[in-house]
């Protein structure tokens, strides 16, 4: 999926817009490593050289001056399969269509899970000297537009905007953008929490490991998340209805009592990592149990060694003495009744180990004890990156030059 945000850009001057360009440009960022080069172009202009062509056209009709630049970005969702190129490439055809009077840089960032492209415009139009206006339905037609070239190239697109209070903001857009989205971590806690939890019990007991704590009652119609961050989130934010209270309930409903036909609830895939941990458990207590087995009877077969190096170190001969004789005789005898017990146990760990892994699940559980201590390995990290940003609104503005 393809979003097109606005980055308001409150400095306006040469410095503020060669900072923009600097760092939409950064090496790092755009090298692809399929390709082998940097994902840098412009229209109208050479996007290695744009800050002077945009600098030439200011000073050509005397605009060097008031408003420079706007910045956007096109951001395409981690599950899409997309490549930097491909990214890239969309981006030129949007820019085209766009700003086609303005020169534009479009530089692609592919150092991130979510590969997004950003573009720098100049206010001046390079042939017309006219600044360019916005309105309030400027970001509206962009997306619009921008969904359609996605449509064309095979790639999906989010529903169009449609404002109020449970849609996504600008603001929340550029945090997930730059990576350090609060809500988009909670969302992904959601996912590992669920991966491991059988019931709501240890739903809510494997949230509280990751930091969570939450507002879960029969008369709350949402499920209410409050993070180590300290702020609150209700499952009707989080942009998927798997998120929502009836649809988790469901889901551990079904995986407590697994019985009966499936309804879809969105967490089949989550289902699926779930009960392939459990399995994993169960192998691995079983493995465990063998090889307490085993070490238990080597320290057995070591006593069993001795003694019969012992005996056989008895010379068998008429000159023995009488008593000597009846000594190393039980002493045969006590070395075979060991052997017999010693292949006993044996037998018992080759029945342990040949179990199918249907009957390794009818292995009691581990106390929640040793499951909070894997989950706390699993789960060390739990720091937030807390950014305050400004409560602009971006979804609708109006530029006056």
């Amino acid at each position: 999926m393809a979003t097109v945000m606005y980055i308001p850009e409150h400095q306006q001057n040469r410095f503020a817009m060669r900072a923009v360009i600097n760092y939409c440009m950064q090496e790092y960022k755009t090298f692809d490593k399929q390709t082998k080069r940097n994902l840098i172009g412009g229209v109208n202009c050479d996007g290695a050289n744009s800050f002077r062509e945009f600098m030439a056209t200011k000073k050509i009709y005397g605009k060097d001056n008031g408003f420079f630049f706007y910045h956007y970005a096109q951001s395409f969702s981690p599950k899409e399969k997309i490549t930097p190129e491909q990214a890239h490439e969309i981006a030129l055809e949007f820019a085209e269509k766009a700003w086609s009077c303005h020169e534009v840089l479009v530089t692609t960032h592919c150092d991130r899970e979510h590969i997004h492209s950003h573009f720098v415009i100049n206010s001046v139009g390079f042939e017309s000297g006219k600044k360019l206006r916005q309105s309030p339905s400027t970001l509206k037609q962009l997306r619009k537009l921008s969904d359609e070239i996605c449509i064309a190239h095979g790639f999906s697109v989010l529903q169009p905007y449609q404002g109020g209070k449970n849609s996504m903001s600008s603001r929340e857009c550029r945090a997930r953008l730059r990576g350090n989205s609060w809500k988009e971590k909670l969302a992904k806690d959601i996912d590992t929490a669920m991966s491991y939890s059988g019931s709501k019990d240890e739903f809510i007991r494997n949230m509280s490991i990751l930091g969570y704590h939450m507002t879960w009652t029969n008369e709350r119609k949402y499920l209410t998340f409050h993070c180590p961050n300290g702020k609150s989130c209700r499952d009707i934010k989080l942009q998927d209805e798997k998120y929502l209270k009836e649809n988790i309930e469901l889901e551990l409903r079904q995986r407590e009592f697994p019985g009966g036909e499936k309804q879809p609830t969105g967490w089949e895939d989550s289902r699926e990592l779930y009960e392939q941990h459990l399995r994993e458990r169960a192998l691995a207590k079983a493995e465990t149990e063998t090889q307490r087995v085993a070490d238990n009877y080597s320290d057995v077969g070591s006593g069993v060694s001795s003694l019969a190096g012992a005996v056989s170190g008895i010379v068998d001969n008429d000159s023995e003495d009488p008593d000597e004789r009846r000594k190393r005789i039980e002493a045969e005898e006590n070395s075979s009744a060991l052997g017999t017990v010693l292949g006993y146990g044996i037998g018992m760990i080759a029945n342990a180990v040949n179990k199918t892994p249907e009957q390794e699940l009818d292995y009691e559980q581990e106390e929640y004890k040793t499951r909070e201590e894997i989950l706390q390995e699993i789960f060390g990290e739990s720091d937030y990156d807390d950014e305050d940003y400004d409560d602009d609104e971006d979804e609708g503005f109006t530029m006056s030059m």
